[in-house]
């Protein structure tokens, strides 16, 4: 039976969101909608409606997959590169992608040789800046359905789809919310875009019953008695994709369970039709024309039931099903009407019926790889298959494979379940390693990986330690190579163990025997060093993985060990080190990764000098190097968080907040997010959203302190930014207690980090004294007098006595060494303070005045806040000061006091006395005394009391 096609019902706000969303995309913007809802809630029904309004738009659509025990990779991705191919051309589709076409061969590698271009792991940027370019030309309507089936992969791409946000493009995204459960990894991808705000979210729920009724009409084409409707309603739950399949049964005995409701359509097919459905539904939502043949003519099937019965016709039972839309044509085979449905029928199949059917379906995808270019997704369907039929040997050698090919193709989660699958076989497989092809302490090594490339870094490291248990004790060069993965997964995990498995490392590899592992490991050790603020002991290191690179002729340890070395000489205030760093970029010759530490540690080598200018350059033709080489996302943003931090140096404030404010918030947990985070919260802090600030500080806290042990730039900024939020919630005691450690004895002095701590620890220290507390600075002083040879040390020092009140706010503002723009507004804003409390009203007036101009330049609301409160509470606003004494008149009354009397009253309403007033408003006792007066003489009374009950009384 045909199913006929309602008007979209119940949905008419939810469209006309769609709708305003395409018209912005028309007009320029860059738009993106998730829609979310249980299964047949109608998510691709609302999407088509739209589709029917996109004129003059160009539409790309992808469908994830799931193929049983796991996502089909790049399902979604490859259905949008078909779409594009097919509106573009192939020629213009590589054309468009450059020198990165080889990004795409993962996804399509008939469109792309494998192994040509960029890595996969690029994929997502490359397939970014293709949409971007094609809706540079026209507008694009980008959609991807069914994301609870996503890969990291495809969530990859909608992510940066959505951060980036190009103009022109809408992009449509939908999933089951009901199949994204608390550990689904789409659900803290979701979960970050809400909380960036770069969505627009839309739930779908059920429809009542006005909706069903006005359904069931349009499909019917008449009317219903209310117990029809009634039935109807009670019987689909609201759910539209169960209107239309029941709607056409009403009048018959219907079955009560919803799976069943599914099957009413198939029950009514022939036995051959329903054997071929029970064929296709084996293969998942969708099978190939050529595939679904392979399995029907193969042989094992004759050994059980038959697929199809003897003298049925193959095509007529697929006529027959097509038909009374259970299954539906594509332009490549043949798939179910909805996933739901064939979730249904593969229920229905046999155990023997699965095993032969998954069996004969392995066979086929196999005959494929050979027909057509192999990939990804046909590797993992064959090892799923393989798995489903119970052969597990065929399962282990499938599962391998395709791991190997997902590790090669950036599919970190179909490598991590394919890995995984393979080490649970291992046990049950005889001779493992024979049908494998390789060792267990191998393959234990690859899915370790393949877990940190998917961000799971706590079961990276126990698969990690597993590996290094199994690991031969006659091979010592693989093994500390091994223990060298160990240590680098160790970091992403936030563990401290890493030094002592390079040490151990180091321990197996002889000097001039294995210099390529030794080269590797010293780098290791060399950025360990450097990265907790142990600058000497880098330099050794480094020097030693230069002398090992030389050895074996390698440029890339050579680079990077010269970046290091670099870097470190710069720690302790050698200029030279800025030289060394440049001598890396040389050596590195057209070398990526040592490029790639050019651009990362060169540009913040200048940050930490307080030279805005040559960092950013560095940092912008590193991003530009970036799209040229193909770049991790990870060293991406590093580099692009640099020219933000130059940024906010120069005072770009606006520029950099909104850079932090689209990349930050989706970044998984990690050193990236908390060196990024870090800086935003600092940023929102001086732009004056404090609550915001304190909010996303607490959120990150733990994340900070695990992270901070490992890394001291690390330690340092996030001491700093929490102490500083202290102060704003007047605890100066605990400011001044996470900058103590600056002071310990153990601590390595480190200028760069050190003198803007020693600066918040002298305002935690003035703080402390002022509420009465006897507090030694000389500790503090000690330190601060290490730092003499920074470059920034005159800025520094300077707003070190400043906050300790042992040395003048205009030697910061005035001081032209290099450092933060900021710090001259903030110094304004305190020298205008100290002004007010010695009753210099010009001089607090103009100062205060510079201040808030200077802070509004560059977006610093925090010091346009406190110089704007200070100046009106000293009564400076006005276009002239106010005279000390109120000038004589006729007029009595509430309405005859000036605004500076009014202020005063009301601070006597508040039962204040003169001298608490004076302190107030930053005037004399004297001159608070002649205002009381003046008030009581205006307002003919006799006390302060009956002052403050009229005040009290307006």
């Amino acid at each position: 039976m045909p199913v006929p096609r309602a008007r979209l019902v119940g949905r008419a706000r939810e469209l006309g969101t769609l709708t305003a969303a395409l018209d912005d995309v028309r007009g320029g913007a860059g738009r993106t909608v998730v829609i979310a809802g249980e299964a047949g809630i109608g998510k691709t029904r609302l999407l088509d409606e739209l589709a029917a309004r996109a004129d003059g738009v160009t539409l790309l659509t992808g469908q994830c997959a799931d193929e049983g025990s796991g996502p089909l990779p790049y399902a979604a991705l490859a259905g949008l590169l078909h779409a594009l191919v097919r509106t573009q051309g192939p020629e213009a589709v590589v054309a468009a992608a450059g020198p990165a076409a080889g990004a795409l061969s993962p996804v399509a590698p008939q469109l792309v040789a494998p192994g040509s271009g960029a890595g996969a792991d690029r994929l997502p940027e490359v397939l970014t800046n293709l949409l971007a370019g094609l809706a540079a030309e026209r507008p694009v309507v980008v959609v991807m359905e069914d994301l609870h089936w996503s890969d990291d992969i495809t969530r990859a791409v909608a992510l940066r789809l959505a951060r980036t946000a190009p103009p022109g493009l809408l992009l449509l995204l939908t999933y089951r919310s009901d199949d994204v459960g608390r550990a689904h990894p789409l659900r803290t991808v979701m979960a970050e875009l809400d909380r960036a705000r770069l969505t627009t979210r839309l739930d779908l729920p059920r429809l009542g019953e006005p909706e069903i009724r006005e359904m069931a009409q349009d499909l019917l084409d008449a009317g219903l008695d209310a117990t029809s409707i009634a039935d109807l309603a009670d019987r689909s739950e609201g759910v539209p994709f169960y209107v239309e399949e029941l709607v056409g049964f009403l009048g018959t005995d219907l079955p009560d369970s919803l799976r069943d409701i599914l099957l009413l359509r198939y029950w009514n097919l022939s036995r051959a039709a329903q054997a071929l459905c029970r064929v296709v539904a084996a293969a998942g939502p969708r099978v190939w024309y050529d595939v679904l043949d392979d399995v029907l003519a193969d042989p094992s099937t004759a050994s059980g039931p038959r697929v199809v019965p003897d003298g049925a016709e193959p095509e007529e039972a697929v006529r027959e099903a097509v038909e009374a839309q259970v299954l539906v044509v594509t332009d490549v085979g043949y798939a179910f009407r909805h996933a739901l449905v064939q979730e249904a029928v593969y229920a229905e199949l046999l155990p023997g019926e699965r095993r032969r059917l998954h069996a004969a379906y392995a066979r086929a995808l196999e005959q494929a790889l050979v027909r057509r270019a192999r990939s990804v997704a046909k590797l993992s369907r064959i090892a799923d298959h393989w798995w489903r039929a119970g052969m597990l040997d065929r399962a282990l050698a499938a599962a391998v494979e395709g791991h190997r090919a997902a590790v090669d193709g950036a599919a970190s989660s179909t490598a991590v379940a394919l890995g995984e699958r393979a080490l649970e076989l291992w046990d049950q497989v005889p001779d493992a390693e024979a049908v494998a092809g390789l060792p267990r302490h191998e393959l234990l090594r690859t899915v370790a990986e393949s877990l940190r490339g998917a961000t799971r870094t706590t079961r990276a490291l126990a698969v990690a330690h597993e590996a290094v248990d199994e690991w031969p004790a006659d091979d010592p060069a693989g093994l500390a190579r091994m223990l060298s993965d160990a240590a680098l997964i160790a970091g992403h995990a936030g563990s401290d163990e890493g030094p002592e498995l390079v040490e151990r490392a180091l321990a197996l590899v002889e000097p001039g025997r294995d210099d390529a592992v030794r080269g590797l490991l010293l780098m290791l050790r060399a950025r360990r060093e450097m990265l907790v603020g142990r600058p000497r002991e880098a330099i050794e290191a480094a020097t030693a993985a230069y002398d090992a690179g030389r050895a074996i002729g390698s440029a890339e340890v050579v680079s990077v060990a010269l970046n290091l070395r670099g870097v470190s000489r710069v720690q302790l205030g050698d200029p030279g080190g800025h030289a060394e760093i440049e001598a890396g970029r040389e050596a590195a010759g057209d070398i990526w990764h040592g490029l790639s530490r050019y651009y990362v540690n060169g540009s913040d080598a200048w940050l930490v000098v307080g030279d805005w200018a040559r960092a950013a350059a560095i940092a912008e033709e590193g991003m530009s190097a970036a799209r040229r080489y193909g770049s991790s996302d990870s060293t991406r943003i590093m580099i692009e968080g640099n020219l933000a931090e130059a940024q906010i140096g120069r005072g770009d404030w606006a520029e950099a907040a909104a850079w932090y404010e689209r990349v930050v918030p989706p970044i998984h947990d990690s050193v990236y997010s908390v060196y990024l985070s870090e800086r935003r919260v600092w940023l929102m802090t001086w732009q004056g959203r404090v609550e915001q600030a304190q909010a996303e500080a607490r959120r990150r806290a733990t994340s900070w302190e695990r992270f901070g042990h490992l890394e001291e730039q690390i330690r340092s900024r996030t001491s700093g930014t929490l102490a500083e939020l202290a102060l704003l919630r007047d605890e100066p005691a605990e400011a001044l207690e996470r900058m103590s450690v600056v002071v310990a004895p153990d601590h390595v002095r480190l200028p760069a980090y050190d003198l803007p701590q020693l600066a918040v620890a002298a305002q935690a220290i003035a703080r402390l004294r002022a509420a009465g507390q006897d507090v030694d600075d000389a500790p503090y002083r000690a330190a601060r007098d290490e730092c003499a040879h920074w470059p920034t040390f005159p800025l520094w020092s300077a707003l070190f006595e400043a906050e300790l009140g042992t040395g003048p706010w205009t030697a910061v503002a005035d001081l032209p060494s290099p450092g933060p723009v900021h710090l001259r507004a903030y110094a304004l804003c305190r020298e205008g303070a100290r002004l007010l409390e010695v009753g210099d009203r010009g001089g607090a007036r103009s100062t205060l005045g510079s201040a808030v101009a200077e802070a509004e330049k560059i977006g610093a609301g925090l010091i346009v806040r406190r110089a704007q409160g200070l100046l009106d509470r000293a009564g400076l606003t006005g276009p002239a000061e106010e005279r000390t004494a109120p000038a004589e008149g006729p007029g009595t009354g509430l309405g005859a006091l000036t605004a500076r009397e009014q202020q005063v009253l009301d601070l006597v309403a508040e039962g204040l006395t003169n001298a608490q007033i004076a302190g107030r408003l930053f005037i004399s006792a004297k001159t608070a005394s002649v205002h009381v007066s003046a008030i009581l003489r205006k307002l003919s009374v006799a006390t302060r009391t009956e002052a403050a009950l009229l005040a009290r009384r307006r």
